[in-house]
């Protein structure tokens, strides 16, 4: 079983470097490389990267406090925070956010928090992230009235409507009828012979998610999450703008932030590499703005984002590991 484990895992390793390699190579053939070295040379901000760093350390502190609010305060701020930290780092070269499942295990072994409790309100978290990305979205198409194209804005206001509308719905249908898929999936799990961890794991965790998909669990995290997207994630995209000699407004970032995180939804590896850029350059074409400018800012915001969180989360996993191995 753990080798069978460990292959799907470099499986989907392989999948997410392969995804990762066509946008990239797409984005060196599509953009500029040379307008883009000229825009970084032209203007940087050292004092925009102090900024960023403390918005950055501010998302994070957001984080942890949604993580507790998340598990009903079965977590210490400290603990949280170092988790959200591990989380933020991991996910900056796992694919598939792989930082998450390892924010839930830290969860479970410091915190001792139940798996199928702190995975089930990582689906709540996910629900959340996923309403507060296409809310975003949303709001920088209202904003940006007078500077999309109206075809482009309007075709992407129904679908965004559309979106939140079948998320909203889905997250109903399992609030009221989750325990109804429980015997639909066991004979799946029973399929690939996996039917004693269905039982042992799955069947609590389903009824642990229609629990938790409730408004009186999402209600704080959700309104956190979106207060974070306006004004940190948004301060921090324009910090970094700033620090490479890129314009860009608070409605235009909104707008680079939602397409952004679009593309991280996507499984590629590293952290997005090549599915984010492309999202990003996706994001200014539709402003009207140069291609090289948003592979600039792609690149940096990546960049800079591994940095602040990779460090610190290195550090504790480190440290953790330290203790964990050390005699007693």
């Amino acid at each position: 079983m753990i080798r069978g484990l460990f292959n799907h895992q470099r499986l989907q390793m392989l999948i997410a470097s392969a995804i990762s390699l066509v946008f990239l190579t797409f984005l060196l053939r599509a953009v500029d490389w040379e307008e883009a070295i000229r825009i970084f040379r032209s203007g940087i901000s050292a004092t925009s990267l102090l900024w960023f760093s403390l918005v950055t350390f501010a998302i994070a502190v957001g984080y942890a406090v949604r993580w507790r609010l998340l598990l009903d305060g079965k977590i210490g701020y400290g603990t949280s925070l170092m988790a959200s930290l591990l989380g933020l780092g991991a996910n900056m070269f796992l694919p598939a956010r792989g930082g998450d499942i390892l924010r839930v295990h830290y969860s479970r072994v410091v915190a001792t928090v139940p798996y199928a409790d702190a995975l089930g309100r990582l689906l709540v978290e996910k629900v959340v992230d996923l309403v507060t990305i296409i809310s975003v979205g949303i709001f920088s198409l209202v904003l940006l009235n007078h500077t999309l194209n109206v075809e482009y804005r309007n075709v992407l206001l129904i679908v965004m409507l559309g979106a939140i509308l079948a998320i909203l719905i889905s997250a109903i249908l399992i609030r009221h009828f989750g325990d109804r898929l429980t015997p639909l999936l066991r004979p799946v799990f029973g399929l690939v012979r996996l039917q004693d961890f269905f039982d042992r794991h799955i069947v609590y965790l389903v009824r642990n998610s229609t629990r938790s998909l409730s408004l009186s669990v999402t209600i704080l995290p959700a309104v956190l999450t979106l207060v974070l997207w306006l004004s940190a994630y948004a301060l921090a995209y324009i910090f970094v703008a700033r620090f490479v000699g890129v314009a860009l407004s608070y409605q235009e970032a909104l707008f680079v932030l939602f397409a952004g995180g679009l593309g991280l939804m996507i499984p590629a590896a590293p952290s997005g590499v090549g599915t984010f850029h492309a999202s990003v350059v996706s994001a200014f074409v539709l402003l009207g703005r140069s291609p090289s400018e948003g592979l600039l800012l792609a690149t940096a915001v990546h960049f800079l984002f591994f940095v602040v969180y990779v460090v610190p989360a290195a550090l504790i996993l480190g440290h953790w590991r330290l203790n964990r191995l050390a005699p007693r």
